[in-house]
């Protein structure tokens, strides 16, 4: 008896409703498998082509940073389970509980830092807020202990009689490469709240009442000679007084940028857009969510398959 033959006669022997349950299941586990691995692929695909910014000269908006971590004031945090030296920490403490024949973890404990820290990427700094990142660490760890007297977690009562805990850490460490995806916000950047295009026309404006009143400044714009500044010659003006405008908002918009009064942070998107941080490169990040969405897909047409082969052999309506 072939394999499709015995999956078919299995089928035919089920419940008519549990087959249907069953039918339905596999079609929203593969419509699931689908989106996850369009949605994982999305997100490589953004990774990949979101250009990498300096710091220095990055717009405000979505940015992608590359560069070192440090704690702020050079003073890191710690974990609370192994008193690591960290920029960010995510721990878990897990106990083992039996009741008859079933064993299961229990959570006890799950602690996560949202502690600011640093990007430096050599031409200037960011604050970073680790909050609702999406935050894969240098370094992961799990491991497990009989109970002591030792509080791990620095004021909760774990409980005691030698039953199994489990603990997992997960650390962003100091001095370390580090990529940053996300919402760059440059505080102090402009503090009336105006944007670089109304200064532009603002000063634009400012420079041509001041030619208007000066004879010198005029007797430029007039190219033919006659004394008076023609249609052609006054629009001329106005695209000069733009250019330099334009030269002058900018000068003072990189003195602001490069001020002790500037700070740059970066912080999830209000749009939805993703926002990482990382210990593994830009590089790895993409080759991962590459291959977890093509895993996704496999997953999903193999269950498509099985789906059709299924209603083939037995309708579930």
């Amino acid at each position: 008896m072939s394999v499709i033959e015995g999956f078919g006669d299995w089928l035919l022997d089920l419940d008519p409703g549990f087959y249907l349950v069953l039918w339905t299941g596999v079609v929203i586990l593969l419509l699931v498998c689908l989106v996850l691995g369009f949605r994982t692929l999305a997100r490589a695909r953004i990774i990949a082509h979101t250009p990498t910014a300096r710091l220095r000269s990055a717009a405000q908006g979505f940015n992608e940073i590359e560069g070192t971590g440090r704690a702020i004031d050079d003073h890191p945090l710690y974990s609370p389970l192994t008193f690591t030296p960290c920029l960010w920490f995510e721990m878990k403490i897990e106990r083992l509980e039996s009741s008859g024949k079933n064993r299961n973890w229990v959570t006890v404990e799950r602690r996560r830092s949202d502690a600011l820290f640093r990007v430096d990427d050599g031409s200037g700094e960011a604050f970073v807020d680790p909050d609702h990142a999406r935050v894969i660490p240098h370094s992961s760890r799990r491991w497990r202990e009989r109970a002591s007297n030792h509080d791990w977690s620095g004021g909760s009562a774990l409980g005691f009689g030698g039953k199994p805990y489990r603990y997992t850490e997960r650390l962003l460490l100091p001095e370390r490469p580090l990529y940053v995806l996300g919402w760059l916000e440059t505080r102090g950047h402009r503090n009336d709240g105006s944007s670089a295009h109304a200064a532009i026309e603002q000063r634009r404006r400012e420079l041509l009442q001041e030619w208007k009143h000066d004879d010198e400044a005029l007797s430029r714009f007039d190219l033919d000679g006659d004394g008076e500044i023609s249609m052609r010659e006054w629009e001329w003006a106005m695209r000069l007084a733009r250019a330099q405008a334009k030269r002058e908002v900018g000068e003072a918009e990189r003195e602001r940028a490069t001020g002790s009064n500037t700070v740059h942070l970066l912080h999830r998107p209000e749009n939805g857009d993703p926002f990482i941080i990382s210990g593994v490169s830009q590089e790895t990040l993409i080759r991962r969510k590459t291959f977890k969405a093509g895993a996704f897909v496999a997953a999903g047409l193999i269950l498509f398959v099985l789906a059709l082969v299924a209603l083939d052999i037995r309708t579930p309506f």
